[in-house]
């Protein structure tokens, strides 16, 4: 009975530290940083922002895109993807309103 326990438990650990680079892409602030340097607020980051920008265009629940039955939800992903960026408190700073109003006016609605 412990041995059927402790596979499953082994195997997703090993899962888990086999794709590093994925951690990087669930930070909203990364996210944030990422897509307000591409929306013309900063640096485009690079190499490092190439997971946090592909977590946003990736389908839910592994990202912030949201399909429905008939295709790309643009209004459900704009949501989605302004509430996850909310969750960053660099961004709930006021100074920092207008970029991410810029974000979700630019990209909040592409899939």
């Amino acid at each position: 009975m412990k041995l059927r326990t402790l596979c499953p438990i082994l195997a997703f650990g090993m899962v888990a530290n086999a794709n590093p680079t994925h951690a990087q892409a669930f930070d909203p602030c990364s996210v944030y940083l990422c897509m307000a340097g591409i929306s013309g607020a900063g640096t485009t980051g690079g190499p490092a922002c190439t997971a946090p920008i592909a977590f946003w265009h990736t389908t839910a629940p592994a990202g912030l895109a949201v399909y429905d039955e008939e295709g790309f939800d643009a209004p459900a992903s704009l949501a989605a993807r302004q509430t996850y960026l909310m969750t960053c408190p660099g961004a709930q700073v006021s100074s920092n309103a207008g970029i991410l109003s810029a974000i979700i006016a630019e990209w909040g609605s592409v899939p």
